[in-house]
């Protein structure tokens, strides 16, 4: 019996040569349809969804604050409950741990100014030691940074940040020494690389005496100044 080789060889080519081809389907009509894997989507579009799939939330931080230091300095105005409003000068430093926690050592320099008191103090007949006495405070902070941002000031583009703020503090004055409950929220504007505007809106919670009696008060102080932040660039 003899056999033809001439059957075999057209199916071994045959089967080369699908086996080469590009990835098909069939359609609805049964038709085999060829769709080359690597013409499917086109570069620009793969880009955009490639843009699309990253992490939501981040944020272009042009200005680096982890693992560096901010010194500050400023002042503003002091309300009290029991006298009158008066100006306030604070400094703190700043060590920032992540780019969202700090912690902060800070200190604020006011007086008592007993305006408000002093008709009071005409109708009892007496008079206080000193009306003008100086109070001071001594503050220990943790910094949570949830917002940060970018404006446009004219036809540049400013970043800035929200903070709030919580610690504690101690309070030294004729009228009152002892400890403080501090809070509070403030934001920063940042100027290059090294230096920033800085606002902070703070409340002192603790107990006071005045005319022989005992007050728990909350006084705020607003106050703004300059930061500067330690190594110079990011």
């Amino acid at each position: 019996m003899k056999l033809s080789l001439a059957p075999i060889a057209l199916i071994a080519i045959a089967s080369a040569t699908i086996a080469q081809a590009p990835s098909a389907h069939a359609d609805e009509r049964g038709d085999i349809a060829f769709h080359p894997t690597e013409q499917c989507i086109d570069k620009a579009i793969a880009n955009r969804l490639a843009v699309k799939r990253k992490r939501r939330g981040t944020v272009d931080r042009l200005f680096v604050k982890q693992a560096r230091h901010e010194f500050s300095f400023g002042g503003g105005y002091y309300v009290s409950d029991l006298f009158s409003g008066t100006y306030s000068l604070v400094g703190s430093y700043t060590f920032h741990m992540t780019e969202s926690t700090a912690v902060e050592i800070g200190g604020a320099f006011t007086h008592a100014n007993a305006d408000v008191i002093r008709a009071i103090e005409d109708e009892r007949g007496t008079v206080l030691e000193d009306n003008y006495a100086q109070v001071r405070f001594v503050e220990s902070l943790l910094l949570w940074t949830p917002v940060y941002g970018k404006l446009r000031l004219g036809g540049t583009i400013a970043r800035f940040d929200l903070h709030l703020d919580m610690g504690v503090g101690v309070v030294d004055s004729a009228t009152s020494r002892g400890a403080a409950g501090v809070a509070g929220l403030g934001s920063k504007l940042f100027l290059g690389e090294a230096v920033a505007l800085r606002v902070d809106l703070r409340n002192h919670v603790f107990r006071q005496e005045l005319l022989d009696e005992n007050f728990l008060v909350n006084d705020l102080s607003l106050t703004a100044g300059l930061s500067v932040f330690l190594p110079f660039s990011n």
